[in-house]
């Protein structure tokens, strides 16, 4: 029922309108006996979905860090039980009285997403710092997409104080889509990525332990963006699978297994094979860079986490069975065609035979030349340490002012 009532809130116009008032009175009113403690650090990711993303390599920094040992952090989640490994007084439960106070309690914002929950009422003295979590140059977003996209749009921009990016020209896009202040970027890489650049033979051999995958196979990864135009009953965003994984048992089972996770948006994964030697649902996995870690092979369609694994310099292949649609309904800012090899792939056959016959090396040199070194912004593996002393040392005396 809660999940029903907040996608209500995310799709109808009328009932966010009604929330957003009523909330937005309600938390002012409440920050009147909220003082800023400037010591404290909210940490807010998907939404309160996970424990992941920039912002939890920033709190593990900080956290192992003796220079920052009087600093409070505290995490937000939907279900704070999950995450054991947290202490109980450094975590708060999503949408409670006790997280708005913790929200208006703590000085520095840390999110890849929003902390506000489309509410916007960041005090004066607070600092909103936001993380892209993934670097925009695929699928168009915000202020681009045109009126018939269904995609939530909050009431009032958010405000941040600091944008941390990774793509080379993704600046232009966020304050063109986002409306957001171009003096407030950085162009530092994401601290998400980090390990992407350090990852050892080890340390993958050791993931694959985990995720139970045969160590004399390779591993595919099927990483799809979510579509706010499927939806069920309740309003969920869900993924069917596009592929006849009997097939691809057949004519790969030997070589390769198949791990599919999806958009942390999606609410629902549909025909995925169950008891699968060939198939791994890794959608509850909740580190993505594991799971880019572990695989030879990407196959997405018009989601930025291409743009993590151009970092490994490995095949990636764009598979947009449903092109037509999406590019109406939503569009593009560079098209696929443009940018992957092969294309926008839009048969299955096509794609299967595309990866039966790869060129390995080939592939991966592309990778290299045409994605990694066009769009990203190489941090060598830096980021998080950079952030740290950007966010506490900032010049411009933007923060600790």
């Amino acid at each position: 029922m809660k999940t029903k009532i907040k996608n209500m809130v995310k799709n109808n116009k009328i009932i966010y309108s009604i929330y957003y008032y009523v909330m937005f009175v309600f938390i002012r009113i409440l920050s009147l006996f909220c003082k800023t403690n400037k010591n404290q650090i909210l940490f807010v990711v998907y939404g309160g979905k996970r424990y992941d993303d920039s912002p939890r390599f920033i709190y593990e920094y900080i956290k192992s860090n003796e220079k920052y040992k009087k600093m409070i952090c505290k995490w937000a989640f939907i279900e704070p039980e999950k995450f054991s490994f947290i202490p109980e007084s450094e975590k708060v439960k999503i949408d409670t009285i006790k997280y708005y106070i913790t929200v208006l309690k703590s000085k520095y914002w840390f999110t890849n997403s929003s902390i506000q929950r489309g509410l916007n009422f960041r005090k004066r003295n607070s600092k909103n710092i936001f993380f892209t979590h993934g670097i925009a140059a695929l699928k168009k977003f915000g202020k681009d997409l045109d009126n018939k996209s269904k995609s939530f749009k909050i009431k009032k921009k958010e405000e941040f104080d600091m944008i941390f990016i990774q793509g080379k020209e993704e600046k232009e896009i966020w304050v063109k889509a986002a409306e957001m202040d171009g003096e407030k970027f950085y162009l530092t890489g994401l601290p998400r990525n980090d390990e992407l650049y350090s990852a050892t033979s080890k340390r993958i051999e050791e993931l694959k332990e985990k995720l139970k995958i045969p160590k004399n196979k390779k591993v595919i990864l099927y990483a799809p963006t979510f579509r706010e135009f499927y939806l069920d009953d309740k309003l969920n965003n869900i993924i069917k699978s596009p592929f006849d994984f009997e097939k691809w048992e057949r004519e790969l089972g030997n070589e390769y297994v198949f791990l599919f996770t999806a958009h942390y948006q999606i609410g629902k994964l549909l025909n995925i094979p169950q008891n699968s030697n060939f198939v791994i649902n890794a959608f509850e996995y909740p580190y993505i860079n594991d799971l880019l870690l572990v695989s030879d092979i990407l196959i997405s369609d018009y989601s930025s986490v291409f743009f993590d694994y151009s970092i490994l310099e490995r095949p990636m292949f764009c598979y947009a069975f449903d092109y037509d649609k999406y590019k109406e309904n939503r569009g593009f800012y560079a098209d696929p065609n443009d940018v992957f090899s092969g294309g926008a792939i839009t048969e299955e056959e096509k794609l299967l035979d595309k990866i039966k016959n790869i060129d390995y090396k080939k592939e991966c040199e592309y990778t290299k030349n045409n994605i990694k070194d066009k769009f990203i912004f190489d941090s060598k593996g830096k980021a998080t340490q950079e952030v740290v002393n950007i966010i506490f040392k900032d010049k411009r005396g933007m923060i600790n002012d």
